[in-house]
Formats: structure tokens, C-alpha cells, sequence
């Protein structure tokens, strides 16, 4: 059985698959980390990474600079629910708003 090493710091973090982060939900879902535990029922510590990443994603998303730029174009919001998989997170626990957005523009439709 995988175990995955309790996030206690952001760089402990691990890295998820794009197919493993991605779901049924979107960055507007309100989830609990029940709901998400019973996704990972033999790794709790995934998910709480699982729920760590989708938090960061929510709260970047949810900067309104952020939120006009990505109703420009639906793609944004597809790469970067691909990116939130892996990204590393900063010391407040977040994606960096700057970096975040450039990876997610780097990537070609």
C-alpha cells in the first residue's frame, strides 16, 4: 500500500496526477475533508494533500483580478486545475498569484 508523507510544511506537499486532483468538482465546490477522505479511504495523508492543493486553488481563483482573467478564456480554468495538481505552494500555504497565473499561460491551448 502507497503512503504518502503528511504535508507538515508546504514543500511536504507531494505532487498528485492531473487525473489522481481532477474531479467531478470545480474550484467553486464547496468540499469537506470527509468527503475527500472517502476518495482516498487507504491514504488519509493524500488526501489532505488532495484538499490542501484544491484550498490553494479555491483561494486563487477566487482573487478578483484572477476570477475576470479567467472568464476571458475556459481554458484557464482547465489548465489551471492541471497545474493546481503539482504546483509547489508558498510559505502561506498558496500558489504564488504571479507564477501561478504565468505557468498556467505558458501552457498552449
Amino acid at each position: 500500500m502507497r503512503r504518502t508523507p503528511f504535508p507538515a510544511t508546504p514543500c511536504d506537499v507531494v505532487t498528485l496526477s492531473v487525473r489522481e486532483f481532477i474531479s467531478e468538482l470545480g474550484p467553486e465546490a464547496s468540499v469537506s475533508l470527509e468527503a475527500v477522505c472517502r476518495r482516498f479511504l487507504e491514504d488519509s495523508n493524500r488526501a489532505v494533500v488532495w484538499f490542501i492543493r484544491f484550498q490553494a486553488l479555491k483561494a486563487w481563483c477566487g482573487r478578483r483580478d484572477v476570477a475576470q482573467w479567467l472568464q476571458l478564456d475556459p481554458a484557464h480554468a482547465r489548465h489551471a486545475c492541471e497545474l493546481a495538481a503539482s504546483f509547489d505552494l508558498n510559505e502561506a500555504w498558496e500558489f504564488d498569484a504571479v507564477r501561478f497565473r504565468a505557468a498556467v499561460e505558458s501552457i498552449k491551448h
